[in-house]
């Protein structure tokens, strides 16, 4: 069901850890924690979805690292939700998990407090976790369970969002960024798993990545510049789903002048050999929405 794994702490050089600080000798029980979750999740057109009780958690995914960030233990558990016990479809896509996991799996509270045993043997005084995991598990906690233990509430509480930590440490600012992003500047697959176990160990490859500057500073500025351009390209969208309601919309001959106008659209405004800028992309995605066509130009990283 659950599982747990220890490696003896191998000794090396101190380093800056990622709140910035140097420990030294004083501190050599200290350690660092890397977490993910999974929850349930519905498309508009589940039935029997109990969406009063949302994101549940259904997997818990925990790395633990000393202060050298060697691995000194994980652990990994699906987790069964009270509410909404069978998962759907898109869930069972998205996060790889089977029905069969989640009905043999421990509720929240055992998996919590199986997980929290781990504490024991290494004192963690912070949860890192990419993006806003602990208001979702916060949100989960008063939503779904009437009374939460409190060593749980203590683990949600030690809960911090490392986004801004390692965007400064890479990019010199913080920005906001996905953590398949991160992978990519340090030549990680740049996919997101879905999977609990998988992403909270992808943070710790990415954390040990930037704080020991391995990364790739050639795809960082890549990167950066791709943020820039994505970020423009979401300020000048105007209309951004396509509208199938208004009847002329599927008309076939109104698609076709759409791609021809977006042609010349691009080829006026657009710089041989150079990216289009994020503005035009903007506008010509903005006519396939209008004409009930998928969007095509949102900016991409390079493969």
């Amino acid at each position: 069901m659950e599982a747990a794994h220890n490696k003896k702490n191998r000794s090396s050089r101190g380093r800056k850890l990622p709140d910035g600080r140097h420990h030294g000798g004083g501190d050599r029980d200290r350690y660092y924690a890397f977490f993910d979750a999974e929850y349930t999740c519905f498309m508009d057109s589940d039935r029997g979805f109990d969406r009063r009780h949302s994101s549940e958690v259904i997997s818990v995914g925990l790395v633990i690292a000393d202060r050298h960030l060697n691995v000194a233990a994980t652990f990994y558990t699906p987790v069964r939700p009270k509410y909404n016990p069978r998962l759907t479809g898109y869930c069972k896509s998205l996060t790889g998990l089977k029905q069969k996991e989640i009905d043999e799996a421990p509720d929240y509270d055992t998996a919590f407090h199986k997980m929290s045993e781990l504490f024991k043997d290494y004192p963690v005084k912070e949860i890192f976790v990419w993006g806003n995991d602990h208001r979702t598990l916060e949100e989960d906690a008063r939503r779904n369970h009437h009374v939460v233990p409190k060593r749980t509430r203590r683990f949600i509480s030690q809960v911090t969002d490392l986004t801004k930590r390692l965007t400064v440490r890479a990019f010199g600012v913080p920005i906001t960024v996905s953590l398949a992003d991160m992978k990519y500047i340090c030549d990680m697959d740049h996919v997101t798993a879905h999977n609990a176990f998988e992403d909270a160990m992808d943070l710790y490859h990415v954390t040990r990545c930037c704080v020991q500057e391995t990364f790739n500073k050639e795809k960082a500025d890549i990167l950066f510049a791709y943020i820039h351009d994505r970020n423009t390209y979401h300020q000048f969208r105007r209309f951004k789903y396509p509208d199938k309601r208004i009847d002329v919309i599927s008309d076939k001959q109104l698609k076709k002048i759409s791609r021809e106008y977006i042609e010349v659209l691009k080829s006026i405004y657009g710089r041989e050999g150079q990216k289009q800028a994020p503005e035009l992309l903007a506008l010509c995605d903005d006519i396939r929405s209008l004409a009930a066509m998928g969007s095509e130009d949102c900016p991409k990283l390079p493969e």
